[in-house]
């Protein structure tokens, strides 16, 4: 973007009411659109959400998850996922980046008197560190250092004083501040706080440091749920309860402490220093703290009737304190509050990027704003599709006016909850007797990748590696109930993808360190602070259901002697080829078990199933389920929902101690195919539903979305011999088991959602479901390394480097490229986008 392109980008609120000028937000939407960019220059994204921000703003490759701007606002630094990138904050350019270890939640600061910017990075276990980059006053990153610190503390806000002499460090593992000699480069204090300290602010004048407290306090008689190395309190649905601000007097670090709303994040302070905004992310508000009485007053940020999940994270006031910015992550937009005589009044809202957490006031009037995900763009410069291919965004407006903003509540509403034509199909799913829904999650695979050799689907079958000769089930289903070529996996990567599917919900917690997952890589909601203060799906005081978790929320175990289930480490687990031994033999029931992440759900969970990971095979799954299933019969009764996890298909690349990758993918299909057999010849199939779908698409490429993926239905009310091409998320099958249930969506994100009443039929077709065998051997393992020579060693060997023992936590390009050229022939170049191909 040239430098007049971008100052009229800043302008144009002032001249332009541009929600108004746009009315194509307001249209149906085909019900058959893309992912990506439509014709009204919205983007659609993966949460069933339009994102258009009120300028094109800077694209920034990776995840902008907070920023920092100097004293003349000319460069923006930002804190992005992998990487520290210089923003020209008047051109509106990237300058320069250098990388970095995944970083933090939040923290970067420049340090004034200086030419150096610091930035919290924070690893999955540490080591941790503040990296130090020095720049050029033309936003040139010339070298960087580390302050590294001891153990985990997972550095989080930075604030600096006004000399540049000295540090203030959120340690957000460690419930403590640290004051740091930042010429020295020493920790000099330690101040005790709250639990999970987040941002902070400093009023130097007051000498005061204020600090938010995501987890709150410690409150003996609450229970308890994990995150990270300790337990917090939380409530019956295992959600962290109320936050708290930790003021701490910097004379003799004596800390006074206040209630927030539930998980406080952002913070700013007016210039006179008497008012401090706190924004509640979980609670959709924003706190105003008065710094001389301590009274406070809260500011709803969306209308009491709306559902949770505007998730306010960031908080900005306008130099003159008049006048306060909020960003809202889960609604892609930027809340303002005016000042009206005492009382602050929403004025409106302006459409920014997609999950907005960065936000500044400028001194000079500019209100800049940083997206983690930008508009959603997952395409390679070549052209591939990937979900994780990550682009953000800096947004910079010029303060908009009254009517602006209330033209842009208008727009954000529309972009928010958009419709579209209708799908077809029942209006109604309560009405279809479904008493039993069987929910089997899979892992990472996208839609080309397994479904292009299918012609009447929209497809490249050059993306092609696992088609029918691997997943014969899985094409069974798709030709003999309903074939969808338009579902979309709302997350990323199994962090967020888990989530969506079990919570309809993810919180900014997770947005803004996807790639570090500091207190754990929680899929299994195993950090209770990614736990909703809505609960679970399912979770509906007014229409209790059955659920039973199998596989869902697990931790490893392993069972002793006399059925004794034992928590053990992931690396503890056995190898793989040692399980199939034990499923060869019967013998699996001896040595399978897992434990419930979520204390609050371990009454619905099974211990004796096996814990979620590739080392074990999904053929003891699906004896499993079948076990249950057949006592069910016996009983005569099986639970409303019965959630199941088969993990092979994510596969472990070349790795001489698992089977090829292709092996592994057909141990998923025969399970998955095994699974619908027994379910469509119980007692149970006429009133049932089973529903597979992958919990996202990391592990391939696709030609028209990096989250397009697979997702199967199957049940007497399942149209036959269909193709449906409606625009769905994984938000969407969530909602659909909802409205089976008659259960109330208490996020936005599944109340704004429609039903997948496409794929039915009032017609009841009960013909029960026959599994085909595999067409591969499921043992053939990958050869050891030492037989092997080239592309193919170097596989083995990258393969063998990788931390199998834990999901997600492999270079996923890296095995990206694996699994191609394990199936395209060694040396083959990866896939990039063609021209000519349908979008």
């Amino acid at each position: 973007m040239t430098k007049a392109k971008w100052i009229v980008g800043l302008s144009v609120l002032g001249i332009v009411a541009i929600g108004a000028a746009r009315p194509e937000l307001w249209d149906l939407l085909p019900t058959r659109a893309n992912a990506g960019k439509q014709l009204s220059g919205a983007w659609l994204v993966a949460t069933g959400q339009l994102v258009r921000p009120w300028n094109p703003g800077v694209a920034i490759a990776g995840r902008p998850a907070d920023f920092a701007l100097n004293d003349g606002a000319t460069l923006a630094a930002v804190l992005n996922g992998n990487s520290i990138v210089m923003v020209d904050g008047t051109a509106g350019k990237e300058l320069s980046r250098a990388p970095s270890r995944t970083t933090s939640y939040i923290g970067i600061a420049f340090r004034p008197g200086t030419n150096e910017v610091w930035a919290s990075e924070a690893t999955r276990s540490g080591p941790d560190s503040l990296l130090i980059a020095q720049y050029t006053p033309d936003g040139k990153i010339t070298g960087t250092t580390r302050m590294n610190l001891p153990g985990h503390p997972i550095p989080a806000g930075l604030a600096f004083t006004k000399d540049g002499t000295r540090l203030y460090a959120a340690m957000h593992h460690d419930n403590e501040v640290v004051e740091i000699d930042a010429g020295k480069r020493e920790v000099v204090r330690r101040i005790a706080v709250g639990l999970a300290p987040f941002a902070v602010v400093l009023d130097e004048a007051a000498g005061r440091l204020y600090v938010s407290n995501r987890a709150g306090e410690r409150r003996p008689a609450a229970a308890v749920a994990p995150s990270g190395k300790e337990s917090l309190p939380v409530d019956a649905v295992g959600s962290v309860l109320a936050g708290s601000l930790s003021v701490i007097d910097l004379k003799d670090a004596s800390v006074k402490t206040h209630a927030t709303g539930l998980a406080p994040a952002g913070m700013a302070l007016t210039k006179d220093g008497k008012t401090l905004a706190v924004a509640n992310s979980h609670s959709d508000t924003v706190q105003l703290f008065d710094t001389g009485t301590w009274s406070s007053q809260s500011l709803a940020v969306a209308s009491a009737k709306t559902p949770v999940g505007a998730i306010p994270n960031s908080v900005a006031f306008r130099p003159d304190g008049k006048r306060l910015y909020v960003a809202c992550g889960g609604e892609n937009s930027i809340a303002v509050f005016d000042l009206s005589g005492k009382a602050w009044k929403l004025t409106g809202r302006a459409p920014a990027g997609w999950f907005p957490t960065g936000l500044h006031m400028a001194a000079n009037g500019r209100l800049m704003v940083s997206s983690v995900k930008g508009t959603g763009n997952d395409e390679r410069p070549a052209g591939g599709h990937n979900s994780r291919v990550y682009e953000g965004m800096l947004n910079s407006y010029a303060d908009p006016t009254a009517a602006e903003l209330k033209a842009g509540e208008r727009e954000v509403a529309a972009a928010a909850s958009p419709r579209f034509e209708p799908a077809g199909g029942v209006k109604d799913v309560s009405k279809l007797g479904i008493k039993h829904v069987f929910l089997l999650i899979k892992e990472n695979r996208t839609y080309d990748q397994v479904f292009s050799d299918i012609e009447r689907g929209r497809r490249d079958p050059s993306l092609l590696m696992y088609g029918r000769e691997v997943t014969p089930n899985h094409h069974a289903l798709a030709e003999e109930f309903v074939l969808l070529d338009n579902f979309h996996a709302s997350g990323a990567i199994s962090f967020e993808g888990h989530q969506w599917l079990m919570m309809g919900f993810v919180s900014d917690h997770v947005e803004r360190a996807l790639n570090a997952a500091p207190r754990g890589y929680a899929w299994n909601m195993g950090d209770s602070m990614t736990v909703v203060p809505t609960g679970f799906f399912w979770q509906d005081k007014r229409r209790p259901l059955d659920v039973l978790l199998l596989g869902p929320v697990s931790l490893p175990a392993k069972r002793e002697p006399g059925g004794l289930v034992k928590d053990i480490n992931e690396n503890e687990m056995m190898k793989w080829g040692e399980y199939w031994e034990h499923y060869q033999k019967g013998t699996w029931r001896d040595v399978i078990a897992s434990k419930c992440a979520v204390p609050a759900l371990a009454g619905i969970y099974d211990e004796t199933f096996p814990f979620s990971s590739m080392k074990i095979p999904d053929q003891i799954r699906a004896d499993a389920f079948l076990e249950r299933l057949k006592k069910w019969e016996d009983k005569g009764s099986a639970p409303n929902l019965t959630i199941v996890t088969l993990t092979s298909d994510h596969t472990e690349g070349r790795n001489p101690a698992a089977p090829r990758p292709a092996s592994m993918v057909a141990d998923n299909d025969l399970a998955l195919g095994r699974i619908v057999e027994g379910v469509s010849k119980s007692k149970f199939w006429e009133n049932s539903l089973i529903i597979a779908v992958e919990d996202d698409a990391q592990d391939g490429v696709d030609h028209i979305s990096g989250r397009r993926t697979l997702a199967l239905f199957a049940g007497p009310m399942v149209r036959r011999g269909a193709l449906d091409e409606n625009y769905y998320t994984q938000i969407n099958l969530v909602r659909t088991i909802q409205d089976i249930f008659r259960i109330e969506p208490r996020t936005r994100f599944l109340a704004a959602s429609r039903a997948m009443s496409s794929i039915f039929t009032t017609a009841k077709d009960a013909r029960p479901y026959k599994a085909l065998p595999s067409r591969l051997k499921l043992d053939d393992m990958n050869p050891p390394v030492k037989a092997l020579n080239g592309r193919e060693r170097w596989a083995a060997v990258e393969s063998v480097k990788m931390n199998w023992s834990e999901v997600d936590d492999v270079p996923t390009d890296v095995l990206n490229r694996i699994l191609w050229e394990d199936r395209k022939g060694w040396g083959t170049s990866y896939p990039v986008r063609r021209a000519g191909l349908n979008k």
